[in-house]
């Protein structure tokens, strides 16, 4: 690794992110979204100490303002206000247009958020772990099913993309290329979007979504891209929370 002091900050930053996870669970979303916002702030305070950050450590930083702003969006929304589906891309839009702006601002390529097609074997065999994975996580949790099969696949899709996109594309991605690590890089994008189902999912989903993000965050370190990701986590989406709980 390099830049130690950095790669510790990156590291309480987390820290913090998965306390506020704790703290959502066990007092409820009104305090995740003043521990977020005070996260939000030091990252913010972060990324303006210009002088002690190299480019690729600035994209990191850069890349988790997602984060809290994510949770934020998501813990200040009130999916009982609406429907779930226009909950889901009430705040899926709004992260994605956040991520695309911040790619844009930070000068990022395409290519740099893995946004190509690469190594298309590994993409098919992670596009045909998705439905598999789906059919575990349908078992776990035994949604109900759905009426509106078409405004979902769409919503459920574009939402599999923006996490994506944000955890693996921007965010891993950034990280592997200023610690070199690819390992680090990997688990430490996994323990972040792990932490976002502490408030509501069982130990086992909690497992469930550990490994399969590891499986997702290995497929993008080797490849360097999220095409075969994204769709598959579309696929596990559209199965365990349409398909299966309609059809079953």
């Amino acid at each position: 690794m390099q830049s130690p002091s950095q790669t510790i900050d990156l590291v309480i930053i987390s820290s913090l992110i998965l306390l506020s996870e704790l703290s959502i669970y066990l007092f409820g979303p009104k305090i995740g979204i003043i521990e977020n916002a005070a996260i939000l702030t030091l990252i913010i305070a972060e990324v303006t100490l210009t002088e002690r950050l190299g480019r690729e450590f600035l994209h990191v930083f850069q890349a988790m303002i997602l984060v809290p702003v994510y949770r934020i969006i998501t813990l200040s929304t009130p999916p009982e206000i609406i429907t779930y589906n226009g909950y889901l891309l009430l705040t899926t839009v709004a992260i994605l247009a956040g991520t695309m702006i911040l790619i844009t601002a930070t000068k990022l390529t395409l290519g740099d958020v893995g946004m190509r097609l690469r190594d298309s074997r590994l993409q098919i065999l992670c596009i045909t772990a998705g439905p598999f994975i789906g059919y575990l996580e349908w078992a776990l949790l035994k949604p109900a099913g759905s009426v509106a099969i078409m405004p979902g696949v769409l919503i459920l899709t574009l939402t599999a993309f923006t996490e994506e996109l944000i955890f693996r594309g921007l965010l891993q991605q950034s990280i592997e290329r200023a610690v070199k690590s690819p390992p680090f890089a990997i688990l430490l994008t996994t323990i972040l979007y792990t932490t976002f189902f502490i408030s509501y999912a069982s130990g086992r989903e909690l497992i469930l979504v550990l490994l399969t993000s590891l499986l997702f965050g290995y497929t993008v370190s080797r490849s360097r891209s999220v095409v075969g990701v994204s769709i598959s986590h579309a696929l596990l989406n559209v199965v365990s929370l349409l398909i299966l709980p309609i059809y079953a």
